[in-house]
C-alpha cells in the first residue's frame, strides 16, 4: 500500500474557491469615507485656535497699553473684559470639539480595523487557523496594536491637524509684535520638533521589544493559569514560577529601554517650551518691543506651550503605530478560505445523498471517490492522525481539498451559496467546542432567528430536555468557555442540539461518543437512528462500526470499504 502522494498540488480548477495566500487585505485607511470630514473639521478646529489666539494676545496688548504705556482706569477694562470672556469661551468650545472630534477619529479608524482583522480571523481556513499562535499573546498582540492605532489617530494626527494651525497663528501674531520674536520662537520650535523626530528609530525599536517581550510573558501566563492541573501534576510549579520570573525581568528591562526613549523624548518637549519663553523674552527685549507688545508675546507663548509640547510626543505616536500596522498588515496578510459570492446557486433540494469524487489533500490522503447514499449512516475508522477529521472538515467545506468535489444532492457544495451549503449540514465534535454564554446562547447560535417550534424540536431530538429539567436555570444556564461548568455529557447534549437546530440533511458527528459514558453513548445512537438525512460518523466503537450501513476506513492515505458495501468504494 503506498504511501500518500506530497508532490505540489496543481492549481484548482477554474471557478473554485481556494485559499488565497497572495490576496491581502488592506489596512483600513485613517482618512477615509466620513473621517475626511472629521479630519478637516479638526484642521478647523486648529484655525479656530489660531484666531482665538491672535485675538487674546491682541486684546492682552490692548490691556497692558498698545502705547507702550499701562493703561489705567476703567474705561479701558470695560471695552476689553466682554472680549476677552468671548474668547475664554470660543477656546474652551473649541477644545471640547477637538477631544470629542480626536476620539471620534480614532474610535471609528480602530473600530474598521478590528473588524477587518476579526473578518479575516474567522476566514482562515481550517488548517492554518491558529497554528503557531497562542491565545494570550493574540490577544494581548490585537489590544496594543489597536490602542497604538487609537493614539496615533486621536493623539497623534488629530494633534497636528489642530496644533500646526494654532502655531502659525501664534507665529503670525510674533511677527505682527516683533519679526525677531517670530524668528526666535520658529528656530526653537522646529529645532525641538526635528530633535523628537530623530529619535523615531529609537523610539521604533524599543517599542518593538517591549511588544514582543510582553506577548510572550502573556502568551505563557494565560496557558500556564488554564492548565494549572497539568503543572501540579507534574511537579511543575517551581520551575514555572522560574521561568515566569526569567520572562518577566526582561520584560522589564524591555519597558525601562522603552521608558528611556520615551522620556528623553518627552524631556525635549519640556526642554522645547522652557528655551521658547526664553528666547521669547530676550528676543523682546533686543528688538525693543515695548512693555505691551512684551506682555502680549508671553501670552502667546503660554497659549503655544501645550500644543507644542504635545507636537513633540507625535514621533513617540508614530513609533508605536509603525510597529502596530506592520503586525496588523502581517494578519491581514494571512491566508483566507474564499466562498462562492450571493450570485452563488443555492443548495438544491434532496434527501442528503453525498458524494466524493476524486477528492485529495496533499499528505494526508490519496484520492478518494465514496458514495454514501440519502439516509444512510456511514461509519468512519481509522487509526490517529489518519484523516478522518480532516475528511469530515471537507465533506462541510470548510476545508477546501488540493483536488477533486464533494457533491450533496448532486451540486458542488464548493461553488453553491454558503448560506444553503451551512444550512444543509450539522456538525458536532470536540473540534466544536461550546462558546461562552449560557446553553440557550449556544443551542441558538447556529441560528439566532429560530423560532420556538424549531427550538424545541433539537432540544427534545438532542435529549437535551432531560438535562435542562435538572438544572433550575434551564436555558439559561452559564456556559464558560470551551464548555465549563458543564460535563462531557452535558456538552455533548448542548452540540448535538446546536447541530440538529437548522434540520440539516446531513449530519457530520466526529468522535461524538468518545470519553462519554455508556448513557450519553445511547443518547448519541437514539439521535443517529431517528436522524432523516444521512450521518457520517467517526467512531472507533465496534457497536457503532456494526450497525453503520457502510464503514469508511482510512489507513495509510487510502480509504478503503472496511467490509464491500456498494456505499463506499475508493479510487485505485
Amino acid at each position: 500500500m503506498s504511501a500518500p502522494p506530497t508532490r505540489p498540488s496543481p492549481p484548482p480548477a477554474a471557478g473554485r474557491p481556494a485559499a488565497d495566500r497572495d490576496d491581502a487585505a488592506p489596512v483600513p485607511r485613517l482618512l477615509a469615507g466620513g473621517r475626511r470630514w472629521t479630519f478637516a473639521a479638526l484642521v478647523a478646529v486648529g484655525a479656530g485656535q489660531a484666531a482665538t489666539a491672535i485675538a487674546w494676545a491682541l486684546l492682552v496688548r490692548r490691556i497692558a497699553g498698545g502705547g507702550g504705556q499701562w493703561a489705567t482706569g476703567p474705561a479701558p477694562l470695560q471695552d476689553t473684559l466682554p472680549w476677552l470672556g468671548a474668547a475664554v469661551a470660543a477656546t474652551g468650545a473649541l477644545l471640547y470639539t477637538e477631544r470629542v472630534l480626536a476620539e471620534r477619529l480614532g474610535q471609528a479608524w480602530v473600530s474598521d480595523v478590528r473588524t477587518a482583522l476579526f473578518r479575516r480571523a474567522t476566514a482562515a481556513p481550517a488548517r492554518e487557523e491558529g497554528r503557531g499562535r497562542s491565545t494570550g499573546g493574540t490577544s494581548l498582540r490585537m489590544m496594543g496594536n489597536l490602542g497604538a492605532l487609537r493614539r496615533w489617530a486621536g493623539l497623534g494626527l488629530a494633534k497636528l491637524a489642530v496644533a500646526l494651525p494654532l502655531l502659525c497663528g501664534c507665529l503670525a501674531a510674533f511677527a505682527v509684535i516683533a519679526p525677531m520674536v517670530a524668528a526666535a520662537a520658529g528656530t526653537v520650535a522646529a529645532v525641538g520638533l526635528g530633535a523628537t523626530a530623530a529619535l523615531s528609530p529609537w523610539l521604533r525599536s524599543s517599542h518593538r521589544a517591549a511588544r514582543r517581550r510582553q506577548a510572550r510573558v502573556a502568551s505563557h501566563v494565560v496557558e500556564r493559569v488554564g492548565k494549572t492541573l497539568v503543572v501540579q501534576a507534574f511537579g511543575r510549579e517551581q520551575g514555572e514560577r522560574r521561568t515566569v520570573s526569567r520572562r518577566s525581568r526582561r520584560l522589564a528591562e524591555a519597558q525601562v529601554g522603552r521608558a528611556r526613549a520615551v522620556g528623553t523624548v518627552r524631556a525635549i518637549g519640556e526642554a522645547t517650551t522652557l528655551v521658547m519663553t526664553a528666547a521669547v523674552l530676550v528676543a523682546a527685549s533686543l528688538s525693543g518691543a515695548g512693555a505691551a507688545s512684551a506682555t502680549a508675546a508671553i501670552a502667546l507663548v503660554g497659549i503655544m506651550v501645550t500644543p507644542l509640547r504635545e507636537l513633540t510626543r507625535i514621533s513617540e505616536y508614530h513609533s508605536a503605530r509603525t510597529v502596530a500596522l506592520r503586525q496588523i498588515r502581517a494578519e491581514l496578510a494571512r491566508p483566507r478560505r474564499r466562498r462562492p459570492g450571493r450570485e452563488a446557486p443555492e443548495l438544491p433540494e434532496g434527501g442528503g445523498d453525498l458524494r466524493l469524487e476524486g477528492v485529495r489533500v496533499n499528505g494526508v490522503f490519496a484520492p478518494i471517490t465514496a458514495h454514501a447514499p440519502a439516509g444512510s449512516v456511514i461509519a468512519v475508522t481509522g487509526a490517529n492522525g489518519s484523516g478522518k477529521s480532516t475528511l469530515l472538515s471537507i465533506i462541510a467545506g470548510l476545508v477546501t481539498p488540493d483536488a477533486g468535489r464533494v457533491l450533496l444532492d448532486g451540486a458542488d457544495i464548493a461553488t453553491c451559496r454558503a448560506s444553503s451549503v451551512r444550512a444543509a449540514i450539522g456538525l458536532a465534535g470536540p473540534h466544536l467546542p461550546l462558546l461562552r454564554g449560557t446553553i440557550g446562547d449556544n443551542v441558538r447560535y447556529a441560528d439566532p432567528k429560530a423560532d420556538g417550534r424549531r427550538l424545541h424540536e433539537a432540544i427534545r431530538a438532542s435529549g437535551l430536555d432531560e438535562l435542562l429539567a435538572d438544572l433550575p436555570l434551564g436555558l439559561r444556564t452559564p456556559v464558560r468557555e470551551d464548555g465549563g461548568g458543564l460535563s462531557a455529557g452535558q456538552q455533548q447534549r448542548v452540540a448535538l442540539a446546536r447541530a440538529l437546530l437548522l434540520r440539516p440533511r446531513l449530519l457530520l458527528l466526529d468522535e461524538a461518543d468518545a470519553h462519554l459514558d455508556a448513557r450519553a453513548g445511547e443518547l448519541v445512537d437514539r439521535v443517529i437512528a431517528d436522524f432523516a438525512g444521512t450521518v457520517v460518523v467517526v467512531t472507533h466503537r465496534p457497536e457503532r462500526l456494526r450497525t453503520a450501513d457502510a464503514v469508511w476506513r482510512l489507513a495509510n492515505g487510502v480509504l478503503r470499504p472496511a467490509r464491500p458495501e456498494p456505499a463506499a468504494t475508493a479510487a485505485p
